[in-house]
């Protein structure tokens, strides 16, 4: 059990590292955003260009793959429903972060059901290259 709980907290956690690193990644990639601080980061999101939230929305998409895939890797039983948890960790997680900053109603429509569906996927991924004896 424990073990579990540490694989899931793993997954989540790179999960998390990833999104991170994403925002501050296109933070640096439109150059219009760069020079606003992060204390008005409410700010940036009324202002910032479409194009970020498309670039974020796939960022946030392909940490839950990772963070799923890594969780689905480790755990021995039921590898898509620990993935799928994961997937449901970062859902809550940014559902509350979704609360406290003004994003656009279209991306805080869009990203849940993302997040789901790709920590799915990453479950889906592992079981079948299991199955295949591509990876032990």
């Amino acid at each position: 059990m424990y073990q579990n709980i540490l694989f899931i907290s793993t997954g989540v956690l790179i999960s998390i590292i990833e999104m991170i690193f994403f925002i501050k990644f296109m933070k640096k990639w439109f150059s219009e955003i760069q020079f606003i601080p992060l204390k008005k980061f409410q700010y940036l999101l009324t202002e910032a260009p479409t194009e970020f939230f498309i670039v974020l929305i796939f960022s946030y998409a392909s940490s839950a793959l990772l963070g799923s895939m890594i969780t689905a890797f480790f755990i021995k039983n039921a590898k898509k429903a620990y993935a799928i948890l994961t997937g449901f960790i970062l859902f809550i997680i940014t559902l509350f972060h979704m609360f406290f900053y003004p994003f656009p109603l279209w991306f805080k429509i869009i990203i849940h059901p993302i997040l789901l569906i790709f920590s799915c996927i990453g479950g889906n991924i592992i079981e079948f290259l299991q199955r295949k004896k591509w990876i032990n």
